[in-house]
């Protein structure tokens, strides 16, 4: 059921009971002339005005309740509507921080998949580094194959230099005289 405005339903009763007071007022039967009038007749025209005017008052009162029972019912919209406002708020900035949290999983997403394909990449050449060591410690490897020849050739000439300045420091021929105990300095 659609709730209707206020001066929707004002507007409502007041037709319903201007159709009801004309109903009313035509009920008692008024003759032209009051004079002619006898005292029971006024009688009875007083408590026929009397109960139209009851009507009346309860019909005024029944929408006047009806009035305040409309106006919370707006006042309770309102507030509705405003939490309803607020909520769409907080909803708004929720789905705005989510985007963000998303944008930010397919970020690290990408990121954790580059380093997979890295890490995968790196296993492949750690298996090849592994079979390379395996081949190379299984052939004889020759004396000098890591280094050049001119590197080489200033290993040797350094060392033959070496070897000249040595010589002249040559150790004398041994004495004929063998070693003590006491001459070496040992002791039992």
């Amino acid at each position: 059921m659609t709730k209707k405005e206020l001066s929707d339903l004002i507007r409502e009763e007041a037709k319903n009971n201007s159709e009801s007071t004309s109903e009313t007022l035509q009920t008692p039967t008024v003759p032209s002339n009051r004079t002619r009038m006898t005292k029971a007749q006024l009688d009875e025209l007083i408590t026929q005005l009397n109960q139209a005017l009851q009507q009346e008052k309860k019909q005024v009162d029944t929408l006047q309740h009806q009035v305040k029972t409309l106006e919370t019912e707006i006042n309770d919209e309102r507030e509705l509507s405003s939490r309803l406002q607020n909520e769409l708020k907080e909803a708004e900035d929720y789905q705005s921080q989510l985007n963000e949290q998303k944008q930010l999983v397919e970020k690290l997403y990408t990121q954790l998949q580059q380093k997979e394909e890295l890490a995968v990449e790196l296993a492949e050449k750690n298996e090849l580094i592994a079979t390379l060591q395996a081949k190379l410690q299984e052939t004889p490897q020759p004396l000098a194959t890591t280094e050049s020849s001119q590197e080489l050739l200033v290993k040797e000439t350094a060392l033959t230099r070496q070897a000249r300045e040595l010589e002249p420091f040559a150790a004398p021929a041994s004495a004929s005289k063998p070693l003590t105990n006491e001459d070496i300095g040992w002791f039992d």
